[in-house]
């Protein structure tokens, strides 16, 4: 959950039609990427705290296929949704910045299941989610049924807003990225709740919270097959 603020320089590759006000998400606050093809799948790409969707945006040009979409959204008080909050926070202790944090992901994570069953409702088979950082706990908010995605992917992220009792282990499927030198989140918890859940794990003993290039180019490019296998 790093907290270094990115330039809000976001330029839209297309003026998608959709309206997301049922998400709570405004409409010019999600990119779209879309695919040469008919779409029927879409992946959501949830950034982290500080950023933008558009940070990801060369990543996630990597997830885009023949038929599928990729959509970035802003997280709440993020990108074309800045309201202050994060100078406030920035003003805040340690512990009560990172319970702000969660919130914030908690928040997004009731969005984004909204988000989804609106690409369903428009014609989307499979939608698949990303989520890194910040986005990573609200990906894992999203595991309790019924789920609406096919696929979920959580990198650099922790289990502070998974509720063991409220999951099916398996369902979705999951892969989980983690890095072992993490100074924003600890690994340990991720490793067992793995374990546990039966997610394909990647661990990176030599990364921090900021990914050694190599390593993040390994655990995108994995993430990115992952999400092939899922959602083809």
């Amino acid at each position: 959950m790093a907290a270094a603020k990115i330039p809000n320089s976001r330029r839209r590759e297309t003026a998608d039609p959709f309206q997301t006000a049922p998400s709570g998400i405004p409409r010019d606050a999600v990119e779209r990427l879309p695919c040469p093809g008919v779409a029927k799948a879409a992946v959501i790409l949830l950034h982290g705290y500080g950023a933008s969707g558009a940070v990801h945006r060369d990543d996630a040009r990597a997830l885009v296929t023949a038929d599928t979409e990729v959509l970035l959204p802003d997280a709440p008080g993020h990108g074309e949704r800045q309201d202050g909050r994060l100078t406030e926070l920035d003003a805040l202790d340690p512990s009560s910045r990172r319970a702000a944090i969660l919130g914030i992901a908690q928040q997004h994570a009731e969005e984004v299941l909204d988000l989804a069953d609106h690409r369903r409702s428009r014609g989307i088979d499979r939608v698949g989610l990303v989520g890194i950082s910040m986005g990573g706990f609200a990906a894992l908010a999203t595991l309790r049924p019924p789920s609406p995605f096919a696929a979920v992917a959580a990198l650099l992220t922790g289990t502070d807003l998974v509720a063991p009792d409220t999951i099916t282990p398996g369902r979705p499927p999951l892969l989980l990225g983690l890095a072992g030198r993490d100074e924003n989140v600890d690994p340990a918890p991720g490793r067992a709740f793995a374990a546990a859940y039966g997610a394909e794990l990647h661990v990176y003993p030599e990364s921090g919270h900021m990914m050694r290039a190599a390593d993040w180019h390994d655990l995108w490019g994995r993430t990115a097959q992952f999400l092939a296998r899922q959602l083809g």
